[in-house]
């Protein structure tokens, strides 16, 4: 459960449900996370509804992050896959994240199953695995 900005984000295996939405403000986060959980809660068999909290939590901290902290087009995507949900925010900023700047990404790391972030010349990801 560490982040590295050289690793790779785990979206290797089939998507079930891949989906992804541009963040533009502070009132898009709410519309972000209305249809986080909708694509989660209309999934069979049926998530927990403690998990379906994990990844609104994780969801809130990298958006919000992305918002206060990231620059240009931001984007949040969701793939859902067997036993686990990959949420990825990215941004133009290529600073990265800052693992020990806060209680936020400490939070992160606790509920995540792994974590992490890619750096690249148009900017960054930030992705976290969350089990369902």
């Amino acid at each position: 459960m560490t982040s590295d900005d050289r690793h790779e984000s785990p979206l290797t295996a089939q998507a079930a449900v891949r989906c992804d939405m541009g963040l533009v403000d502070r009132d898009d986060l709410a519309q972000v996370h209305q249809w986080t959980r909708a694509v989660l809660e209309g999934q069979q068999p049926e998530i927990d509804p403690e998990r379906v909290g994990d990844v609104l939590i994780v969801l809130d901290e990298l958006a919000s992050n992305a918002l206060l902290h990231g620059t240009g087009r931001r984007r949040v995507g969701l793939t859902v896959l067997e036993g686990y949900a990959v949420l990825e925010v990215s941004d133009e900023s290529t600073r990265p994240a800052v693992p020990d700047g806060g209680l936020g990404l400490q939070m992160v790391k606790s509920v995540s199953a792994r974590w992490g972030q890619r750096v690249r010349e148009q900017g960054k990801t930030v992705w976290a695995r969350i089990a369902l």
